[in-house]
């Protein structure tokens, strides 16, 4: 793995980058509140036969702070990320960072070889749907912790204690479904991120155009709605109307965060592998 530095409207963003410079590319784009290094066990499983990029948005990660945490500059992110790379890649994100995906997807500038989108708060710009969600009652909850731990200049540990306990939407904790070094890259994550990023965190996603056509091949990962998703019920039919060529596949037991969870790490990753070997090369 190298670490390296881009630059974005005068900021630096931080990114990694595994395996040969000859392979095919893959960028892994992290969800809100997370970093590049969610991804390093799909990185380094991923590295032998890939070229594997993963970037830390503007405000998460080793990425400078900025003014703007609007939903255009985390696509700017991206797209400054692109223009690093040698060949046209697979995107892959989660959440915030799959929603990322599905807007450069829909491009008819940039030459994408597939997307693979895992739970996208795809219509969660939408009031209603906001509101149907688990977001607007979890996040100012995190919000608020990560400001008060960050005004205390609480050691790392503090913020392993918050997300390890954290009450979790499939019963019990966070720790009982995450593993020590996930919880540890989430803590962090949110130990380094900018509190600002939270500020317009309603209204984030508003400027999706949800309606659009992906022009790659496309999967798309739903968690389980009952347990804290955030592609809702009916959104995977809404998304089949204006994109009937894309696959969408329910993730039943699942939670928000399917990578992440041991229970469906090795269902994920298998599925990504499928995915990528039926790209043409």
């Amino acid at each position: 793995m190298t670490d390296i530095s881009i630059r974005r409207d005068g900021l630096n963003l931080a990114a990694s980058v595994h395996g040969s410079r000859d392979a095919q590319p893959i960028l892994l784009l992290h969800g809100h509140s997370l970093s590049r290094d969610t991804w390093d066990e799909i990185a380094r499983r991923l590295c032998d036969c890939h070229q594997v990029w993963t970037l830390d948005f503007h405000g998460h990660g080793h990425s400078d702070h900025a003014p703007s945490y609007q939903f255009a500059d985390y696509v700017a992110d991206a797209e400054a990320m692109l223009r690093v790379l040698a060949k046209p890649p697979v995107v892959v994100g989660h959440s915030l960072g799959a929603c990322v995906a599905g807007v450069l997807a829909q491009s008819p500038h940039l030459n994408l070889r597939g997307a693979f989108l895992e739970d996208p708060p795809w219509f969660l710009g939408e009031e209603t749907e906001w509101q149907r969600s688990v977001f607007p009652k979890l996040f100012p909850i995190v919000a608020a912790q990560q400001a008060s731990l960050q005004q205390e200049n609480a050691p790392l540990a503090a913020y392993v204690a918050f997300v390890s306990n954290a009450p979790s939407p499939k019963g019990g904790v966070a720790s009982d479904h995450i593993g020590p070094r996930q919880l540890l890259s989430h803590a962090s994550a949110l130990q380094r991120q900018d509190n600002r990023c939270w500020a317009s965190i309603g209204s984030l996603l508003a400027p999706i155009p949800t309606n659009g056509e992906f022009r790659c091949p496309t999967r798309i990962l739903q968690a389980d709605p009952g347990l804290g998703a955030a592609l809702l019920d009916g959104h995977e039919a809404r998304l089949a109307r204006a994109n009937p060529r894309a696959e969408i596949v329910r993730y039943s037991g699942a939670g928000h965060g399917i990578h992440r969870e041991r229970a469906f790490e090795e269902k994920f990753f298998a599925d990504l592998m499928t995915f990528l070997s039926a790209i043409p090369a």
